[in-house]
């Protein structure tokens, strides 16, 4: 499992037509790619989906804005969990989304951000 050291709101913004909180997730152990979480409200109210996991392999000295001329951000949605003989893969996201969650005050941040209505841009 990834472990997390922190995580923070990086802005809000879309996806498939849904206010979407983009959040950086900085790793536990040296040398692992920071990951980008999108999560979206969902029920029952203050539930949340992950949307999907962007890994992050740029440097924030170096490239610290969005640069789609090359391979800094990729989609890891779908290889970012997978079916082991302890847990599924669906096991493994939500147990992923809850740590996330927990860490710091995201989950009162996300609440607050998300809540603004159509004015989060």
């Amino acid at each position: 499992m990834y472990a997390i050291r922190d995580a923070k709101i990086r802005r809000i913004t879309e996806v498939n037509g849904a206010p979407c909180a983009e959040v950086e997730v900085y790793p536990q152990e040296e040398g692992e790619s920071a990951l980008l979480a999108y999560l979206t409200p969902s029920s029952p109210l203050g539930g949340y989906d992950l949307v999907k996991i962007v890994r992050s392999n740029a440097s924030l000295e170096v490239d610290w804005y969005d640069n789609s001329m090359h391979d800094a951000f990729v989609d890891a949605t779908d290889v970012a969990f997978e079916n082991s003989a302890a847990s599924t893969a669906e096991e493994d996201r939500d147990a992923f989304k809850q740590q996330l969650l927990s860490t710091g005050q995201l989950y009162e941040q996300l609440n607050q951000r998300l809540s603004e209505g159509p004015l989060y841009f």
